[in-house]
């Protein structure tokens, strides 16, 4: 998919008396990485999702708890209360300039009227489960309305605030208890439709995942689809190498985003040049939390040291194994952070993966570290984006527990799009990082195209990613 700057405020002719309506929305498109979890801008299924979350009508209705909260915080702090306003007033302007092209028919992005309107939206998403709007994915639900307020200036600031990240928390634990629940199967129980289609199957390989059952609906609740694991992991997903830490294996499925060398322990985020920072991604507002950090210096000991970011798309396995032989070197702490923030704006349908380097510091992340007695230590960080933030680390991730290749540390909970794996730097050696076929995997691949969203260099949870060399 073309990714084309659009700003706003940006002016296109419309004096052409004849253009073609698909090049004119490509010109439209936001700096956006298509990852799979939303339609394409501007797209017809996103129109309908966002008519059925705004429009229906029942003033019997009550919010449940989490969003009555979220209500009772924003009418009782002014400064809230001013940004939603104007996030609103905003995202009618980007809405107006919008409908100045009158010959589309595509409404790009929610018409977010007021306060009420969002909070009954999300009083509404908390009984959806993700879904196929024609044969498209709305896999993102929250993030598919708040596109209408977060390329605000008021929207950016708001969805940036610890105290609004936090009743947002709420609401989305409480999402994530209904997508545990059965009523959440509902595109599990009609074979060839939804989740069953034959075009789904295809993309998350149907046959070679254990199911609660051998019928429909399959599998139990939407949670549990997510979260399921191979028949025969070694057969779908081998360990590369197995004995040996020289050769890396990837944690996770998913697409290279990018993989960078001398991490810093300090530096700053420009326009369209994100840096890693390892003080601000291994970091966390909680107290006992920095104290673990500071404890074990991981600031001083991954400076200097290697990058390996991915990306997961809807399809693919949602559990992350251990990459190395070695030993947990402190219990896994579970770091709050924002869910809606992204630095590249506006991005109505990228599900913010473009922003990927600036989530590391500032998105609801895990971080483990592995200590190795060849090969110094490995730190990994799964990563959440937007409101798939659920992260679970598996219970035998405890200090000093001697851990192998292909055990399992933990899953995303429908939660976390992304896994970055950061790697000591080590005397008198460096990393290769190339695939099992030793291909050297490009430092800034080529974006995603197709409605997997897979980019051009995928890797598979287990498979060699690179090799230790000594320099």
């Amino acid at each position: 998919m073309a990714t084309t700057t659009f700003y706003p405020d940006q002016k296109i002719n419309n004096s052409l008396e004849v253009f073609d309506e698909t090049i004119l929305i490509e010109k439209m498109q936001p700096f956006t990485v298509q990852s799979g979890w939303l339609p394409k801008f501007g797209n017809d299924s996103l129109r309908h999702f966002f008519e059925v979350i705004l429009n229906y009508e029942d003033e019997q209705e009550e919010f449940a708890p989490s969003v009555q909260a979220m209500d009772k915080f924003i009418e009782e702090n002014s400064v809230i209360k001013y940004l939603i306003n104007s996030a609103c007033k905003e995202n009618e302007n980007i809405e107006a300039q919008f409908k100045g092209f009158s010959t589309l028919n595509h409404t790009p992005i929610p018409r977010i009227k007021d306060k009420k309107a969002l909070l009954k939206a999300f009083n509404k998403i908390l009984t959806l489960a993700p879904q196929f709007i024609n044969n498209e994915l709305v896999g993102l639900p929250f993030s598919a309305l708040v596109v209408g307020i977060d390329p605000t200036l008021s929207g950016s600031v708001l969805f940036r605030l610890p105290m609004f990240n936090e009743k947002m928390s709420a609401i989305l634990n409480h999402w994530n208890l209904f997508l545990a629940t059965e009523a959440s199967n509902v595109g599990f129980r009609i074979d060839g439709e939804q989740w069953l289609s034959p075009a789904a199957k295809k993309q998350y390989d149907f046959p070679i995942w254990k199911k609660d059952s051998e019928i429909l609906p399959y599998w139990e609740s939407w949670n549990s689809f997510f979260t399921r694991q191979f028949k025969n992991p070694s057969k779908s997903r081998p360990i590369a190498d197995k004995n040996s830490n020289k050769t890396l294996i990837s944690p996770n499925d998913g697409s290279l985003f990018k993989w960078s060398p001398n991490v810093s322990k300090k530096d700053v985020f420009w326009f369209k040049d994100m840096k890693y920072s390892l003080s601000d991604i291994l970091s966390s507002p909680i107290k006992e939390q920095q104290d673990i950090i500071e404890k074990y210096k991981l600031v001083e000991m991954f400076e200097g040291g290697y990058i390996f970011q991915t990306y997961l798309n809807p399809y693919n396995f949602h559990r992350w194994w251990v990459p190395v032989n070695g030993t947990v070197l402190f219990d896994p702490i579970v770091i709050p952070g924002c869910y809606f923030s992204k630095l590249i704006l506006p991005d109505f349908s990228g599900a913010t993966t473009e922003s990927l380097p600036y989530l590391t510091e500032m998105n609801a992340r895990g971080i483990v570290v592995f200590k190795t007695e060849d090969y110094g230590h490995v730190c990994c960080i799964p990563l959440g984006m937007s409101e798939v933030s659920t992260v679970v680390f598996d219970s035998s991730m405890t200090s000093g527990a001697q851990v192998e290749k292909g055990q399992e540390m933990g899953m995303f909970n429908y939660g976390g799009s992304s896994f970055a794996i950061i790697y000591e730097k080590l005397p008198n050696k460096a990393i290769f990082f190339v695939d099992e076929n030793g291909n050297q995997y490009n430092q800034n691949p080529p974006p995603p195209s197709g409605s997997a969203g897979t980019g051009g260099q995928p890797t598979n949870i287990g498979a060699q990613i690179g090799i230790w060399v000594d320099i």
